[in-house]
């Protein structure tokens, strides 16, 4: 039996670039853990390849986001003319399982620890049914992810998850409209899963990568207590990591010493915006603008490169917010950010709920795939279409040159270099030569 796991992706600057060099989805690793091993499975992630279109599959798995799922039906309607029974799961399927019915022979609804293993087994009977509704969390239920079907495919194979979901409740986020929680394991399971990941792929990569970990969590710091213990559990182990946390978790100098001392060395932080209103809009209340720059600078002086995203507002930013913002990030000593999109309503979320309740507010002839954060899909509210737009364009321009690139390292290397923190440099240096803009 072949089973394939295929991440659907499109390149949302519609050039149709891969991008080889950003964190590779971990769906794959994570459902091949919950398969059988005598099972044949591919991992396909488009992000980083294409699929092999002269492949047979008797079961594939598809997981999408909602931009891509005109590209995740296409995909399905291929491999079922082939005799494949396909799968899809994530955000998208679970908030809108009744779109996504028709197209594909099952949909699963939540986590996949309690699904998969279950839809396996009727598959296998040959009793597949349409709909499967994932049971509560169990952390017991996690599984080992195979990484050992990444080798090849990622730039760093020993990426996982070691906590899920975040305490929070941005509006804008597809984690807020499916139901907030922070669900997370304990450290003694993260650490069987790490020893198993390092011993299944020795030999497959070189020594010192497998004492490179990714955390794929949407906020590893959701709880500190729980942070706390797993610091000192990995202090030992003489690892270097990166993953993402909210902006309270890089503003605790305690944290940051803890995190530092265990051997993170990149996080990615939702700074987001550095208009207040904005981010009252967004009901991001974690993030504090006044400490933003003394957070990074401590960051960099414990050798721990922060990464950001920028969000402009339709509702709240005006041209001239748009335009200072290069100013703004060279004051936070931020300077490049790893994107700068519109703020996007995603399905299923409070803010495409309130904004769908608002006549006027969408663009006319707006597509799932518009609604990517690179395409402007909602009224601007503070400016006319044309010069917001022609105002995002212009700071998109600036914020990444080349000349603003090499601005930030020329801020970042001398105050990691100088204190021996290589890997983040290495990283520094990396997505300035490689980003995609």
């Amino acid at each position: 039996m072949r089973i394939g796991i295929l991440s659907v992706y499109v390149d949302y600057h519609r050039r149709g670039r891969k991008n080889r060099v950003s964190l590779q989805p971990q769906i794959g690793p994570l459902l091949a853990g919950l398969l059988p091993r005598d099972v044949e499975i591919d991992i396909i992630n488009e992000q980083w390849a294409d699929p092999d279109w002269r492949k047979d599959y008797d079961l594939l798995f598809i997981s999408a986001l909602h931009p891509d799922f005109d590209r995740a039906r296409q995909i399905s309607h291929y491999w079922r003319r082939r005799g494949a029974k396909t799968v899809i799961g994530g955000a998208f399927a679970s908030s809108y399982p009744e779109l996504c019915a028709p197209y594909f022979d099952a949909v699963v609804v939540g986590d996949p620890e309690s699904t998969v293993p279950a839809l396996y087994e009727d598959f296998c009977a040959g009793r597949l049914r349409p709909h499967y509704v994932a049971k509560p969390y169990r952390a017991e239920a996690v599984r080992t992810p195979r990484f050992d079907l990444m080798v090849g495919r990622a730039l760093h194979p020993l990426i996982f998850e070691a906590t899920r979901g975040c305490p929070f409740t941005c509006e804008f986020c597809v984690l807020t409209g499916q139901g907030t929680r922070f669900e997370t394991r304990p450290v003694a399971q993260v650490l069987r899963d790490l020893y198993a990941g390092q011993r299944m792929l020795h030999g497959l990569i070189p020594d010192y990568q497998r004492r490179i970990v990714g955390f794929t969590d949407n906020n590893i710091g959701g709880s500190f207590s729980w942070l706390r213990e797993f610091c000192a559990a990995i202090e030992p182990l003489g690892l270097q990591w990166y993953g993402a946390a909210s902006f309270n978790v890089i503003a605790s100098r305690d944290m940051l010493d803890r995190m530092a001392r265990a051997g993170c060395r990149s996080l990615f932080v939702g700074l987001e915006s550095f208009n207040p209103d904005t981010l009252a809009d967004m009901n991001k209340r974690q993030n504090a603008l006044h400490q933003v720059r003394r957070a990074i600078e401590d960051c960099l002086l414990r050798g721990i490169l922060v990464v950001s995203g920028m969000m402009v507002s339709p509702l709240a930013d005006d041209v001239a917010y748009i335009r200072a913002l290069p100013e703004h990030l060279a004051d936070a000593g931020l300077y490049v950010p790893t994107f700068l999109c519109f703020e996007s309503p995603i399905p299923g979320t409070p803010h495409f709920h309130r904004l769908a309740a608002t006549p006027d507010a969408f663009l006319p002839n707006v597509l799932l795939r518009d609604l990517s954060g690179y395409t402007l899909s909602v009224r601007p509210r503070r400016a006319p279409v044309e010069e917001f737009v022609a105002a995002y364009l212009e700071t998109y321009r600036v914020l990444f040159s080349r000349r603003r690139r090499l601005r930030k390292l020329l801020h970042d290397l001398p105050r990691l270099l100088g204190r021996g923190y290589w890997f983040p440099a290495a990283i520094d240096i990396g997505d300035m030569w490689t980003m995609q803009a």
